[in-house]
């Protein structure tokens, strides 16, 4: 290893003469007097460098890993899976949405969101009424809320039983559609203001994953 080698090799690390000399356990003048050619360069010397530039390398390595994980933690949303299915059917007994989260995730990309949604859930579909829109065993996202936020598929509690249906309500008259897509199942309308049915909805459907 040459003077020239030495010094390049400490640029390619990015460490100043102190830096080096520090890691080497030498002075800033020593390591001068190295890349200047007025101090041979012992084998000891050409160990420990040889050594350092490994240490630097795997240091880099792991921190572009850590990069590369922390990279895809901000382009991902973790969304917490619940143990229970939205049936697009007859329904299923809801206790309580916290009641059912498995610690599962399911990792989807920011880009499938236009804005950025708050408290996901994945719920599994069960049944046919929503065919073709829904598969069974498809997956839906949804943003968990209590409240109406225009015409779209929901995740509802109606009359004791969690659903994954569209909604479309007239504002007028306000009576609301809970549709199915599939015709050989049954859509409901209800008027809010005399309806004695209890209706809770639980999110809006954001993202379907099939």
């Amino acid at each position: 290893m040459t003077a020239n080698d030495f010094k390049q090799i400490r640029e390619k690390l990015g460490l100043t003469q102190e830096q080096l000399g520090s890691e080497l356990n030498l002075t800033r003048q020593q390591i001068i007097n190295i890349e200047k050619g007025k101090t041979p360069i012992s084998k000891k010397y050409f160990d420990n460098i040889s050594k350092l530039s490994k240490k630097f390398y795997i240091d880099k390595e792991k921190n572009t890993q850590t990069k590369d994980i922390n990279k895809q933690e901000i382009n991902f949303y973790s969304i917490p899976k619940l143990d229970i299915s939205a049936s697009a059917g007859g329904g299923n007994e809801l206790i309580g949405l916290e009641e059912y989260e498995t610690g599962e995730m399911l990792e989807l990309s920011k880009a499938f969101f236009k804005t950025i949604p708050k408290n996901l859930k994945a719920i599994k579909v069960d049944g046919y009424s929503m065919v073709p829109m829904l598969l069974p065993d498809s997956w839906v996202v949804f943003e968990e809320t209590h409240e109406y936020q225009g015409d779209g598929l929901y995740i509802l509690n109606f009359d004791n039983q969690l659903m994954v249906k569209l909604l479309q309500l007239n504002p007028i008259s306000k009576i609301l559609d809970i549709i199915s897509v599939n015709k050989d199942y049954k859509s409901y309308s209800i008027d809010l203001k005399d309806s004695q049915i209890e209706l809770i909805i639980q999110g809006k459907v954001l993202r379907s994953i099939i």
